[in-house]
């Protein structure tokens, strides 16, 4: 009797409130079988990343691979902005000493160096990291049981 009272309570949710649906709207969708690569493929579209990545740029001059980087950066970095949170791991400035605590968590901060002893550790910051506070990503279409198609192809027709 209960998940029947929870029916219709999902019901009524999903008739009155947007979000709600929208967040119930997926657990009906195929899921898709591979790993999930929209972030990838969100920078791919806005940005072409992909495409720079895989290009060969050793025969283009400096001047060359400046213009096209601008570009992609612009789309990379909108993309970035638009559907992830991002926040430093640690709030400090590049090659200001930072103090490392005692309880700090090893997939969070990498040590290098002369690393000895037990934590708490004092060094330099070299970078501050990055963390990812909350994810929006958009749904993407997903190619026929494919979820590894990061763009598909363009073919213009005449």
């Amino acid at each position: 009797m209960n998940r029947f009272l929870l029916a219709l309570r999902a019901f009524w949710w999903i008739l009155t409130d947007r979000d709600f649906a929208a967040r119930v709207e997926p657990l009906f969708s195929r899921a898709p079988t591979g790993p999930d690569l929209r972030v990838l493929a969100v920078l791919q579209r806005d940005g072409r990343l992909v495409d720079f990545l895989e290009e060969d740029i050793d025969g283009y001059t400096d001047a060359q691979i400046g213009a096209a980087v601008r570009d992609i950066h612009r789309g990379c970095r909108k993309s970035l902005h638009d559907y992830l949170t991002i926040e430093p791991i640690i709030e400090a400035a590049e090659e200001q000493p930072v103090t490392v605590p005692v309880d700090f968590d090893p997939a969070a901060v990498r040590l290098v160096g002369n690393v000895n002893g037990a934590p708490p550790f004092r060094g330099t910051l070299k970078h501050h990291g990055w963390r990812v506070r909350s994810v929006h990503l958009p749904l993407l279409p997903v190619a026929r049981d494919d979820s590894s198609v990061l763009s598909p192809a363009e073919v213009e027709i005449p």
